[in-house]
């Protein structure tokens, strides 16, 4: 057989012999479906109950009453709940206040407790509290000197506190100055100042004794039992001062 005659028939053989292997390009079989599949994952995160953090009270120590301003604030931030939060206060004597940085003056002496209740905006709500000492300069200051002609020598200062105003007697024997009164104030935070008239004055050498007057200027510790300053009047003054009283934590004078 001639070789133009076997050319068809190797042509055909070839083309079965592609068809019998498949073509990868093809659709896949009938009955086979491709899927697809796609996975969501949802957790969910519990919000914490609303911390009213801690109290700070400035200035601290024991309070001077009707004179003292009180601050109040978070000493350690509030946490918790879902922010913004609102803040109410009540003072422990009957009045209360709002805001992250209230101020309160105290009227009268006494032990009290703050208490905060810090707010979230759902309105789930925290408190806490904090012990406030608040006590009078009202007592008896023992004084002691330095300087003066002749040195002075230590006196007794009795105090009495109504409100912002102190009324002072002194009975100064030691000094020969003999009784004298007067009056004087405490003020924000700490101060104390008074103004004492002797009228049978220091004794002179050459006629009666001259009355006098004497001043004292200074501030209060942070327990109320410390008083020092300057005092003026006395010959040979101004002189520095201290004046001691006992534990102002445990006086109980209103």
């Amino acid at each position: 057989m001639s070789l133009r005659k076997l050319l068809p028939i190797a042509l055909l053989l070839a083309a079965v012999s592609i068809r019998c292997t498949g073509n990868p390009a093809e659709p896949a079989p009938v009955g086979q479906v491709a899927v697809t599949v796609t996975t969501t994952t949802t957790s969910t995160i519990p919000i914490p109950p609303v911390n009213p953090g801690t109290i700070q009270i400035i200035p601290t120590g024991v309070e001077l009453a009707s004179a003292t301003l009180v601050s109040f604030q978070s000493a350690v931030a509030p946490s918790g709940g879902v922010p913004p939060y609102t803040f109410a206060w009540t003072f422990g004597d009957g009045e209360a206040g709002a805001g992250p940085t209230p101020g309160h003056v105290y009227a009268s002496t006494g032990d009290f407790l703050v208490r905060l209740t810090v707010t979230d905006s759902k309105g789930d709500s925290g408190q806490t509290s904090a012990p406030i000492v608040v006590r009078s300069v009202t007592g008896t200051w023992t004084a002691t000197f330095s300087g003066g002609t002749p040195p002075l020598q230590p006196e007794n200062i009795a105090l009495v506190q109504n409100q912002t105003a102190v009324t002072a007697t002194i009975n100064d024997t030691a000094n020969l100055v003999g009784f004298g009164s007067g009056s004087g104030s405490v003020a924000n935070p700490r101060a104390l100042s008074i103004s004492v008239t002797f009228p049978a004055g220091t004794p002179s050498p050459t006629g009666p004794p001259t009355p006098f007057a004497a001043t004292y200027i200074g501030t209060i510790d942070s327990t109320l039992t410390t008083w020092t300053g300057t005092v003026t009047g006395f010959t040979g003054c101004p002189c520095t001062f201290t004046a001691t009283r006992p534990n102002a934590g445990n006086l109980t004078t209103r």
